[in-house]
């Protein structure tokens, strides 16, 4: 057995100095990394819009309020609340974040702004990538180099160094959150050099007393420890452990540089964190803070927030023994996704069993403690079971990477032997290719996530509830008022206006049922003209199977210009019209359109309101005699508060053979 190595110092001895192979390493994992920055897709998810969108609030605007960039589809998110200071004040959207790293961000592309002239809103993809560079892309390297100061002062041998090095700049979870503007890299930045500091605090400590010649600790590791820790802080809520931690570690060394260079460099960071918090949302409790409460959960103009009925993995209903597993070996799990991470595990265990250097012994097991106590407080939060929604991995740990990496010294320094070598560096590969599976995409899925799901193993998807009844035409109802009438247009300018001539009876689509008197009026302008297209008096047939039928449009001009009745073919091919579209009866019974879900739409006359609509889908293989074999696709929106239940829907013609789109049209209710 070897015994542990014990920590000397010389005077000549230059702990700080890196090695070529390190060198290396750590230039090819930050080429790495800013490669796969500049290939990065902006707005890649709900979470950085976010912060993005505050960036351009506060630069643009000069405001933390993102109403008015919020409006814009690709700058949208969920996460946002809604607040006002008092009753008199109208209502504003403010990203859930925190403020301060989207204020720091703002504060170098205000500097860019005001240089290059590149604006976030027109140049998106270029002014996102040059910030993630500095803001993702240099911390990195930094942390590299961190990593690799603080293994050397524990004395970690040559190979581990270099073994832990590329676990850090190749195979953790980390890298692909440096492609996208997020909390977790910044605060593994700086957990890592908080911990470089404590390292060197006490490794000075240790050498001061044992060796009165040494020099003892400084107030530069101090300040370094009080600010990075704080940072540290400041970015992760749950790491205010690691803050208390290290200021017990700097009060225990030296209380006299605790207070002349801990505290105030530490309260640079936490100053700026309150200031900000205060200036985004008139106190010091984070918007973040306030889940469940009215900000998250209200109407807005007519829609619901998306907290007031969140989906699938957001609604995740698992139990705590359940979310364990997958936290741990399951489709999120730090295990399963970097089974590289075993060595850690195995690294907490023989520091626990065996007489280490005091140094290493703290700095593991601080991160063992750390590890479980993080995990522990967000097994506790059942209301936020969502793995931290659609993404890879369970990144609200990541910030104690640094921890994990330092773990595996014992490990590799102990175990030599050849079979353990091909084992650990097996792990190694898995993971990076696990972690290069997801490197431009952090804001999706992780590929055991997709197997799983394939598999059939998980789903969280929200089930949609089928209609009830069937829904077998467009139109949803007809009015019991005489002379009801609606209207939409087309995407190429033409008008349908359909009227209820009499009492028409309540739902459309029940064939059990007797309808009296079913009447309406069917027309269509087009090129300034109004043509009745179908007038239908049947007390027998529900509206898809009217008579209209029997019109032989196929042989009228106006066959293009009536497609629509082509969706009411196609939501009943068994009606057997080949007037427009020439559906064939199709084997069977057709049971009507699929449901797809609620939706919310925003009035186009009034800015208050808000349809809520169904969505409802069909499509029908046809051989059309002018496209040959092809998919007619319908998409409706329908909508109760209307006249014949209909908001919006579209025809789509679709190639079979190669998937093109080779028509279609949108009709929209004027009434919107």
């Amino acid at each position: 057995m070897t015994a542990p190595i014990a920590l000397e110092a010389t005077p000549n001895q230059q702990p700080h100095k890196l090695s070529l192979g390190e060198h290396v390493l750590v230039l090819a994992a930050t080429a790495l990394i800013c490669s796969a920055i500049l290939r990065a897709e902006p707005l890649q998810s709900a979470n950085d819009r976010s912060r993005w969108a505050t960036v351009w609030s506060l630069v643009e605007r000069g405001s933390f309020q993102i109403d008015e960039i919020d409006y814009y589809a690709r700058w949208s998110t969920i996460d946002k609340v809604r607040y006002r200071t008092s009753e008199s004040e109208p209502w504003h959207f403010y990203s859930s974040k925190p403020p301060l790293l989207s204020v720091i961000v703002a504060g170098l592309y205000a500097a860019e702004r005001w240089t290059l002239g590149y604006g976030l809103f027109n140049d998106t993809a270029f002014v996102t990538r040059l910030l993630l560079l500095i803001v993702n892309g240099l911390p990195f390297w930094l942390a590299l180099r961190s990593l690799c100061r603080c293994l050397i002062m524990l004395h970690a041998p040559m190979p581990a160094r270099l073994f832990i090095l590329a676990v850090a700049g190749f195979g953790s979870m980390l890298n692909p959150y440096l492609t996208t503007l997020n909390n977790h890299t910044p605060a593994a930045a700086t957990a890592m050099l908080a911990i470089t500091a404590a390292v060197e605090i006490l490794v000075r400590r240790n050498l001061a007393k044992s060796s009165p010649h040494e020099s003892a600790p400084r107030g530069r590791e101090f300040a370094a420890l009080g600010f990075f820790a704080a940072l540290t802080c400041c970015f992760e809520l749950p790491a205010a452990l690691l803050g208390l931690l290290s200021f017990g570690l700097a009060v225990l060394t030296d209380r006299r540089l605790t207070l002349k260079w801990y505290v105030p460099a530490a309260a640079i960071p936490l100053a700026a964190f309150f200031i900000t918090n205060w200036m985004a949302t008139g106190g010091v409790k984070p918007f973040y803070a306030t889940y469940g409460t009215e900000t998250y959960r209200y109407m807005h103009n007519g829609i619901p927030s998306y907290w007031m009925n969140p989906r699938d993995l957001d609604a995740n209903q698992e139990s705590p023994i359940v979310y364990l597993f997958h936290c741990l070996l399951g489709h999120h799990g730090l295990l399963s996704l970097t089974p590289v991470l075993c060595l850690s595990v195995c690294g907490w265990w023989m520091t626990l069993g065996r007489n280490a250097d005091a140094v290493r012994r703290a700095i593991i097991l601080t991160g063992a403690a750390l590890t479980v106590i993080t995990l522990g407080f967000y097994l506790t939060r059942t209301q936020n079971y969502n793995y931290g929604g659609n993404s890879v991995g369970l990144r609200w740990m990541l910030w104690l990477s640094p921890f994990w990496w330092i773990a595996m010294v014992p490990v590799l320094e102990r175990c030599t032997r050849r079979g353990f070598q091909i084992a650990a560096l097996t792990l190694l590969l898995i993971s990076m290719v696990s972690v290069g599976w997801s490197l431009n995409r952090p804001w999706k899925p992780s590929w055991l996530f997709e197997q799983m799901q394939s598999a059939g193993w998980i789903n969280y998807r929200t089930p949609v509830k089928p209609f009830d009844p069937p829904r077998t035409s467009i139109f949803a109802t007809i009015p019991d008022k005489t002379g009801t009438s609606a209207a939409w247009r087309s995407s190429n300018g033409e008008r349908l206006i359909v009227t209820a001539l009499e009492n028409s009876g309540p739902v459309v689509g029940q064939p059990e049922r007797n309808s009296d008197g079913i009447a309406i009026r069917v027309e269509l302008e087009s090129g300034g003209k109004r043509i009745l297209i179908q007038d239908v008096a049947d007390s027998t047939k529900t509206l898809q199977a009217s008579p209209a039928v029997k019109l032989d449009l196929a042989a009228s001009d106006l066959a293009k210009s009536v497609e629509v009745f082509g969706v009411e073919v196609l939501a009943n091919p068994l009606a057997q019209t080949a007037s427009v579209y020439r559906l064939p009866a199709p084997a069977g019974s057709w049971s009507g359109f699929n449901a797809a879900g609620t939706k919310w739409v925003p009035s186009i006359s009034d800015s208050t309101k808000a349809w809520q609509v169904e969505r409802g889908a069909a499509r029908v293989l046809v051989d059309d005699a002018f496209w040959g074999i092809c998919w007619h696709r319908v998409d409706v929106m329908y909508c109760d508060q209307l006249p014949f239940g209909v908001l919006e829907w579209k025809t789509t013609v679709i190639s079979d053979a190669t998937g093109e789109v080779l028509s279609s049209k949108t009709w929209v209710a004027e009434q919107k």
